[in-house]
Protein backbone atom coordinates (compact mmCIF):
# COMPACT_ATOMS: atom_id res chain seq x y z
CA UNK A 1 0.00 0.00 0.00
CA UNK A 2 1.49 3.58 -0.87
CA UNK A 3 1.64 6.30 1.53
CA UNK A 4 0.33 9.08 -0.69
CA UNK A 5 0.93 11.80 2.68
CA UNK A 6 4.43 10.72 3.05
CA UNK A 7 4.94 11.01 -0.82
CA UNK A 8 2.79 13.37 -2.85
CA UNK A 9 3.14 13.18 -6.16
CA UNK A 10 3.90 16.54 -7.81
CA UNK A 11 1.25 18.83 -9.46
CA UNK A 12 2.36 20.25 -12.56
CA UNK A 13 1.31 24.13 -12.47
CA UNK A 14 1.55 26.78 -14.74
CA UNK A 15 4.58 28.72 -15.35
CA UNK A 16 4.52 32.38 -13.68
CA UNK A 17 6.88 35.36 -14.90
CA UNK A 18 7.57 36.95 -11.92
CA UNK A 19 6.40 36.99 -8.25
CA UNK A 20 3.10 35.24 -7.62
CA UNK A 21 0.77 36.55 -9.57
CA UNK A 22 -0.86 34.63 -12.69
CA UNK A 23 0.57 34.96 -16.28
CA UNK A 24 -1.43 37.88 -18.58
CA UNK A 25 -3.18 35.01 -20.61
CA UNK A 26 -4.86 33.34 -17.72
CA UNK A 27 -5.64 36.60 -16.05
CA UNK A 28 -7.19 37.36 -19.65
CA UNK A 29 -8.93 34.22 -19.77
CA UNK A 30 -10.45 34.86 -15.88
CA UNK A 31 -12.01 38.44 -17.33
CA UNK A 32 -13.64 36.90 -20.66
CA UNK A 33 -15.01 34.18 -18.18
CA UNK A 34 -16.27 36.15 -15.50
CA UNK A 35 -17.56 39.26 -17.18
CA UNK A 36 -19.23 36.20 -19.37
CA UNK A 37 -21.18 34.84 -16.80
CA UNK A 38 -21.67 37.79 -14.61
CA UNK A 39 -23.48 39.41 -17.94
CA UNK A 40 -25.42 36.31 -18.52
CA UNK A 41 -26.80 35.66 -14.76
CA UNK A 42 -27.88 39.59 -15.28
CA UNK A 43 -29.54 38.92 -18.05
CA UNK A 44 -31.44 36.07 -16.95
CA UNK A 45 -32.11 37.31 -13.39
CA UNK A 46 -33.86 40.61 -15.34
CA UNK A 47 -35.60 38.32 -17.32
CA UNK A 48 -36.93 36.18 -14.76
CA UNK A 49 -38.03 39.29 -12.28
CA UNK A 50 -39.60 41.43 -15.23
CA UNK A 51 -41.25 38.40 -17.55
CA UNK A 52 -39.00 39.45 -20.43
CA UNK A 53 -38.69 36.19 -22.55
CA UNK A 54 -36.14 37.98 -25.16
CA UNK A 55 -33.82 39.16 -22.08
CA UNK A 56 -33.40 35.28 -21.11
CA UNK A 57 -33.04 34.25 -25.03
CA UNK A 58 -30.10 37.11 -24.59
CA UNK A 59 -28.66 34.81 -21.22
CA UNK A 60 -28.86 31.86 -22.61
CA UNK A 61 -26.63 33.06 -25.46
CA UNK A 62 -24.84 34.97 -24.05
CA UNK A 63 -24.02 31.97 -21.34
CA UNK A 64 -23.25 29.70 -24.79
CA UNK A 65 -20.79 32.27 -26.43
CA UNK A 66 -18.67 32.84 -22.99
CA UNK A 67 -16.88 29.49 -23.77
CA UNK A 68 -16.30 30.31 -27.39
CA UNK A 69 -14.76 33.79 -26.02
CA UNK A 70 -12.35 31.99 -24.20
CA UNK A 71 -11.34 29.66 -27.04
CA UNK A 72 -10.70 32.98 -28.96
CA UNK A 73 -8.83 34.51 -26.42
CA UNK A 74 -7.00 30.97 -26.26
CA UNK A 75 -6.28 31.23 -29.68
CA UNK A 76 -5.07 35.14 -29.46
CA UNK A 77 -2.64 34.10 -26.77
CA UNK A 78 -1.07 31.23 -28.59
CA UNK A 79 -0.43 33.14 -31.53
CA UNK A 80 1.23 35.73 -29.49
CA UNK A 81 3.15 33.29 -27.86
CA UNK A 82 4.50 31.59 -31.50
CA UNK A 83 3.22 28.23 -30.19
CA UNK A 84 2.05 27.59 -33.46
CA UNK A 85 1.42 23.83 -32.88
CA UNK A 86 -1.30 24.70 -29.97
CA UNK A 87 -2.65 27.65 -32.09
CA UNK A 88 -3.02 25.56 -34.97
CA UNK A 89 -5.18 22.86 -32.76
CA UNK A 90 -6.94 25.78 -31.37
CA UNK A 91 -7.84 27.20 -34.84
CA UNK A 92 -9.08 23.87 -35.34
CA UNK A 93 -11.33 23.81 -32.58
CA UNK A 94 -12.81 26.79 -33.50
CA UNK A 95 -13.32 25.86 -36.99
CA UNK A 96 -15.07 23.34 -35.82
CA UNK A 97 -17.37 25.48 -33.67
CA UNK A 98 -17.90 27.57 -36.54
CA UNK A 99 -18.75 25.35 -38.92
CA UNK A 100 -21.18 23.61 -36.31
CA UNK A 101 -22.64 26.80 -35.90
CA UNK A 102 -23.51 27.57 -39.85
CA UNK A 103 -24.61 23.86 -39.71
CA UNK A 104 -27.17 24.65 -36.93
CA UNK A 105 -28.70 28.20 -38.69
CA UNK A 106 -29.46 25.83 -42.00
CA UNK A 107 -26.98 27.38 -44.24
Amino acid sequence: MTDFAADPTPVARPRQQSGDGPVPLERTIEVVLTVGLMASAVLLLAGLTLHREPLLKWGILMLMTTPVARAVVVTVGLLRAKDWLFAAVSIWILAVLGSSLYLALGR
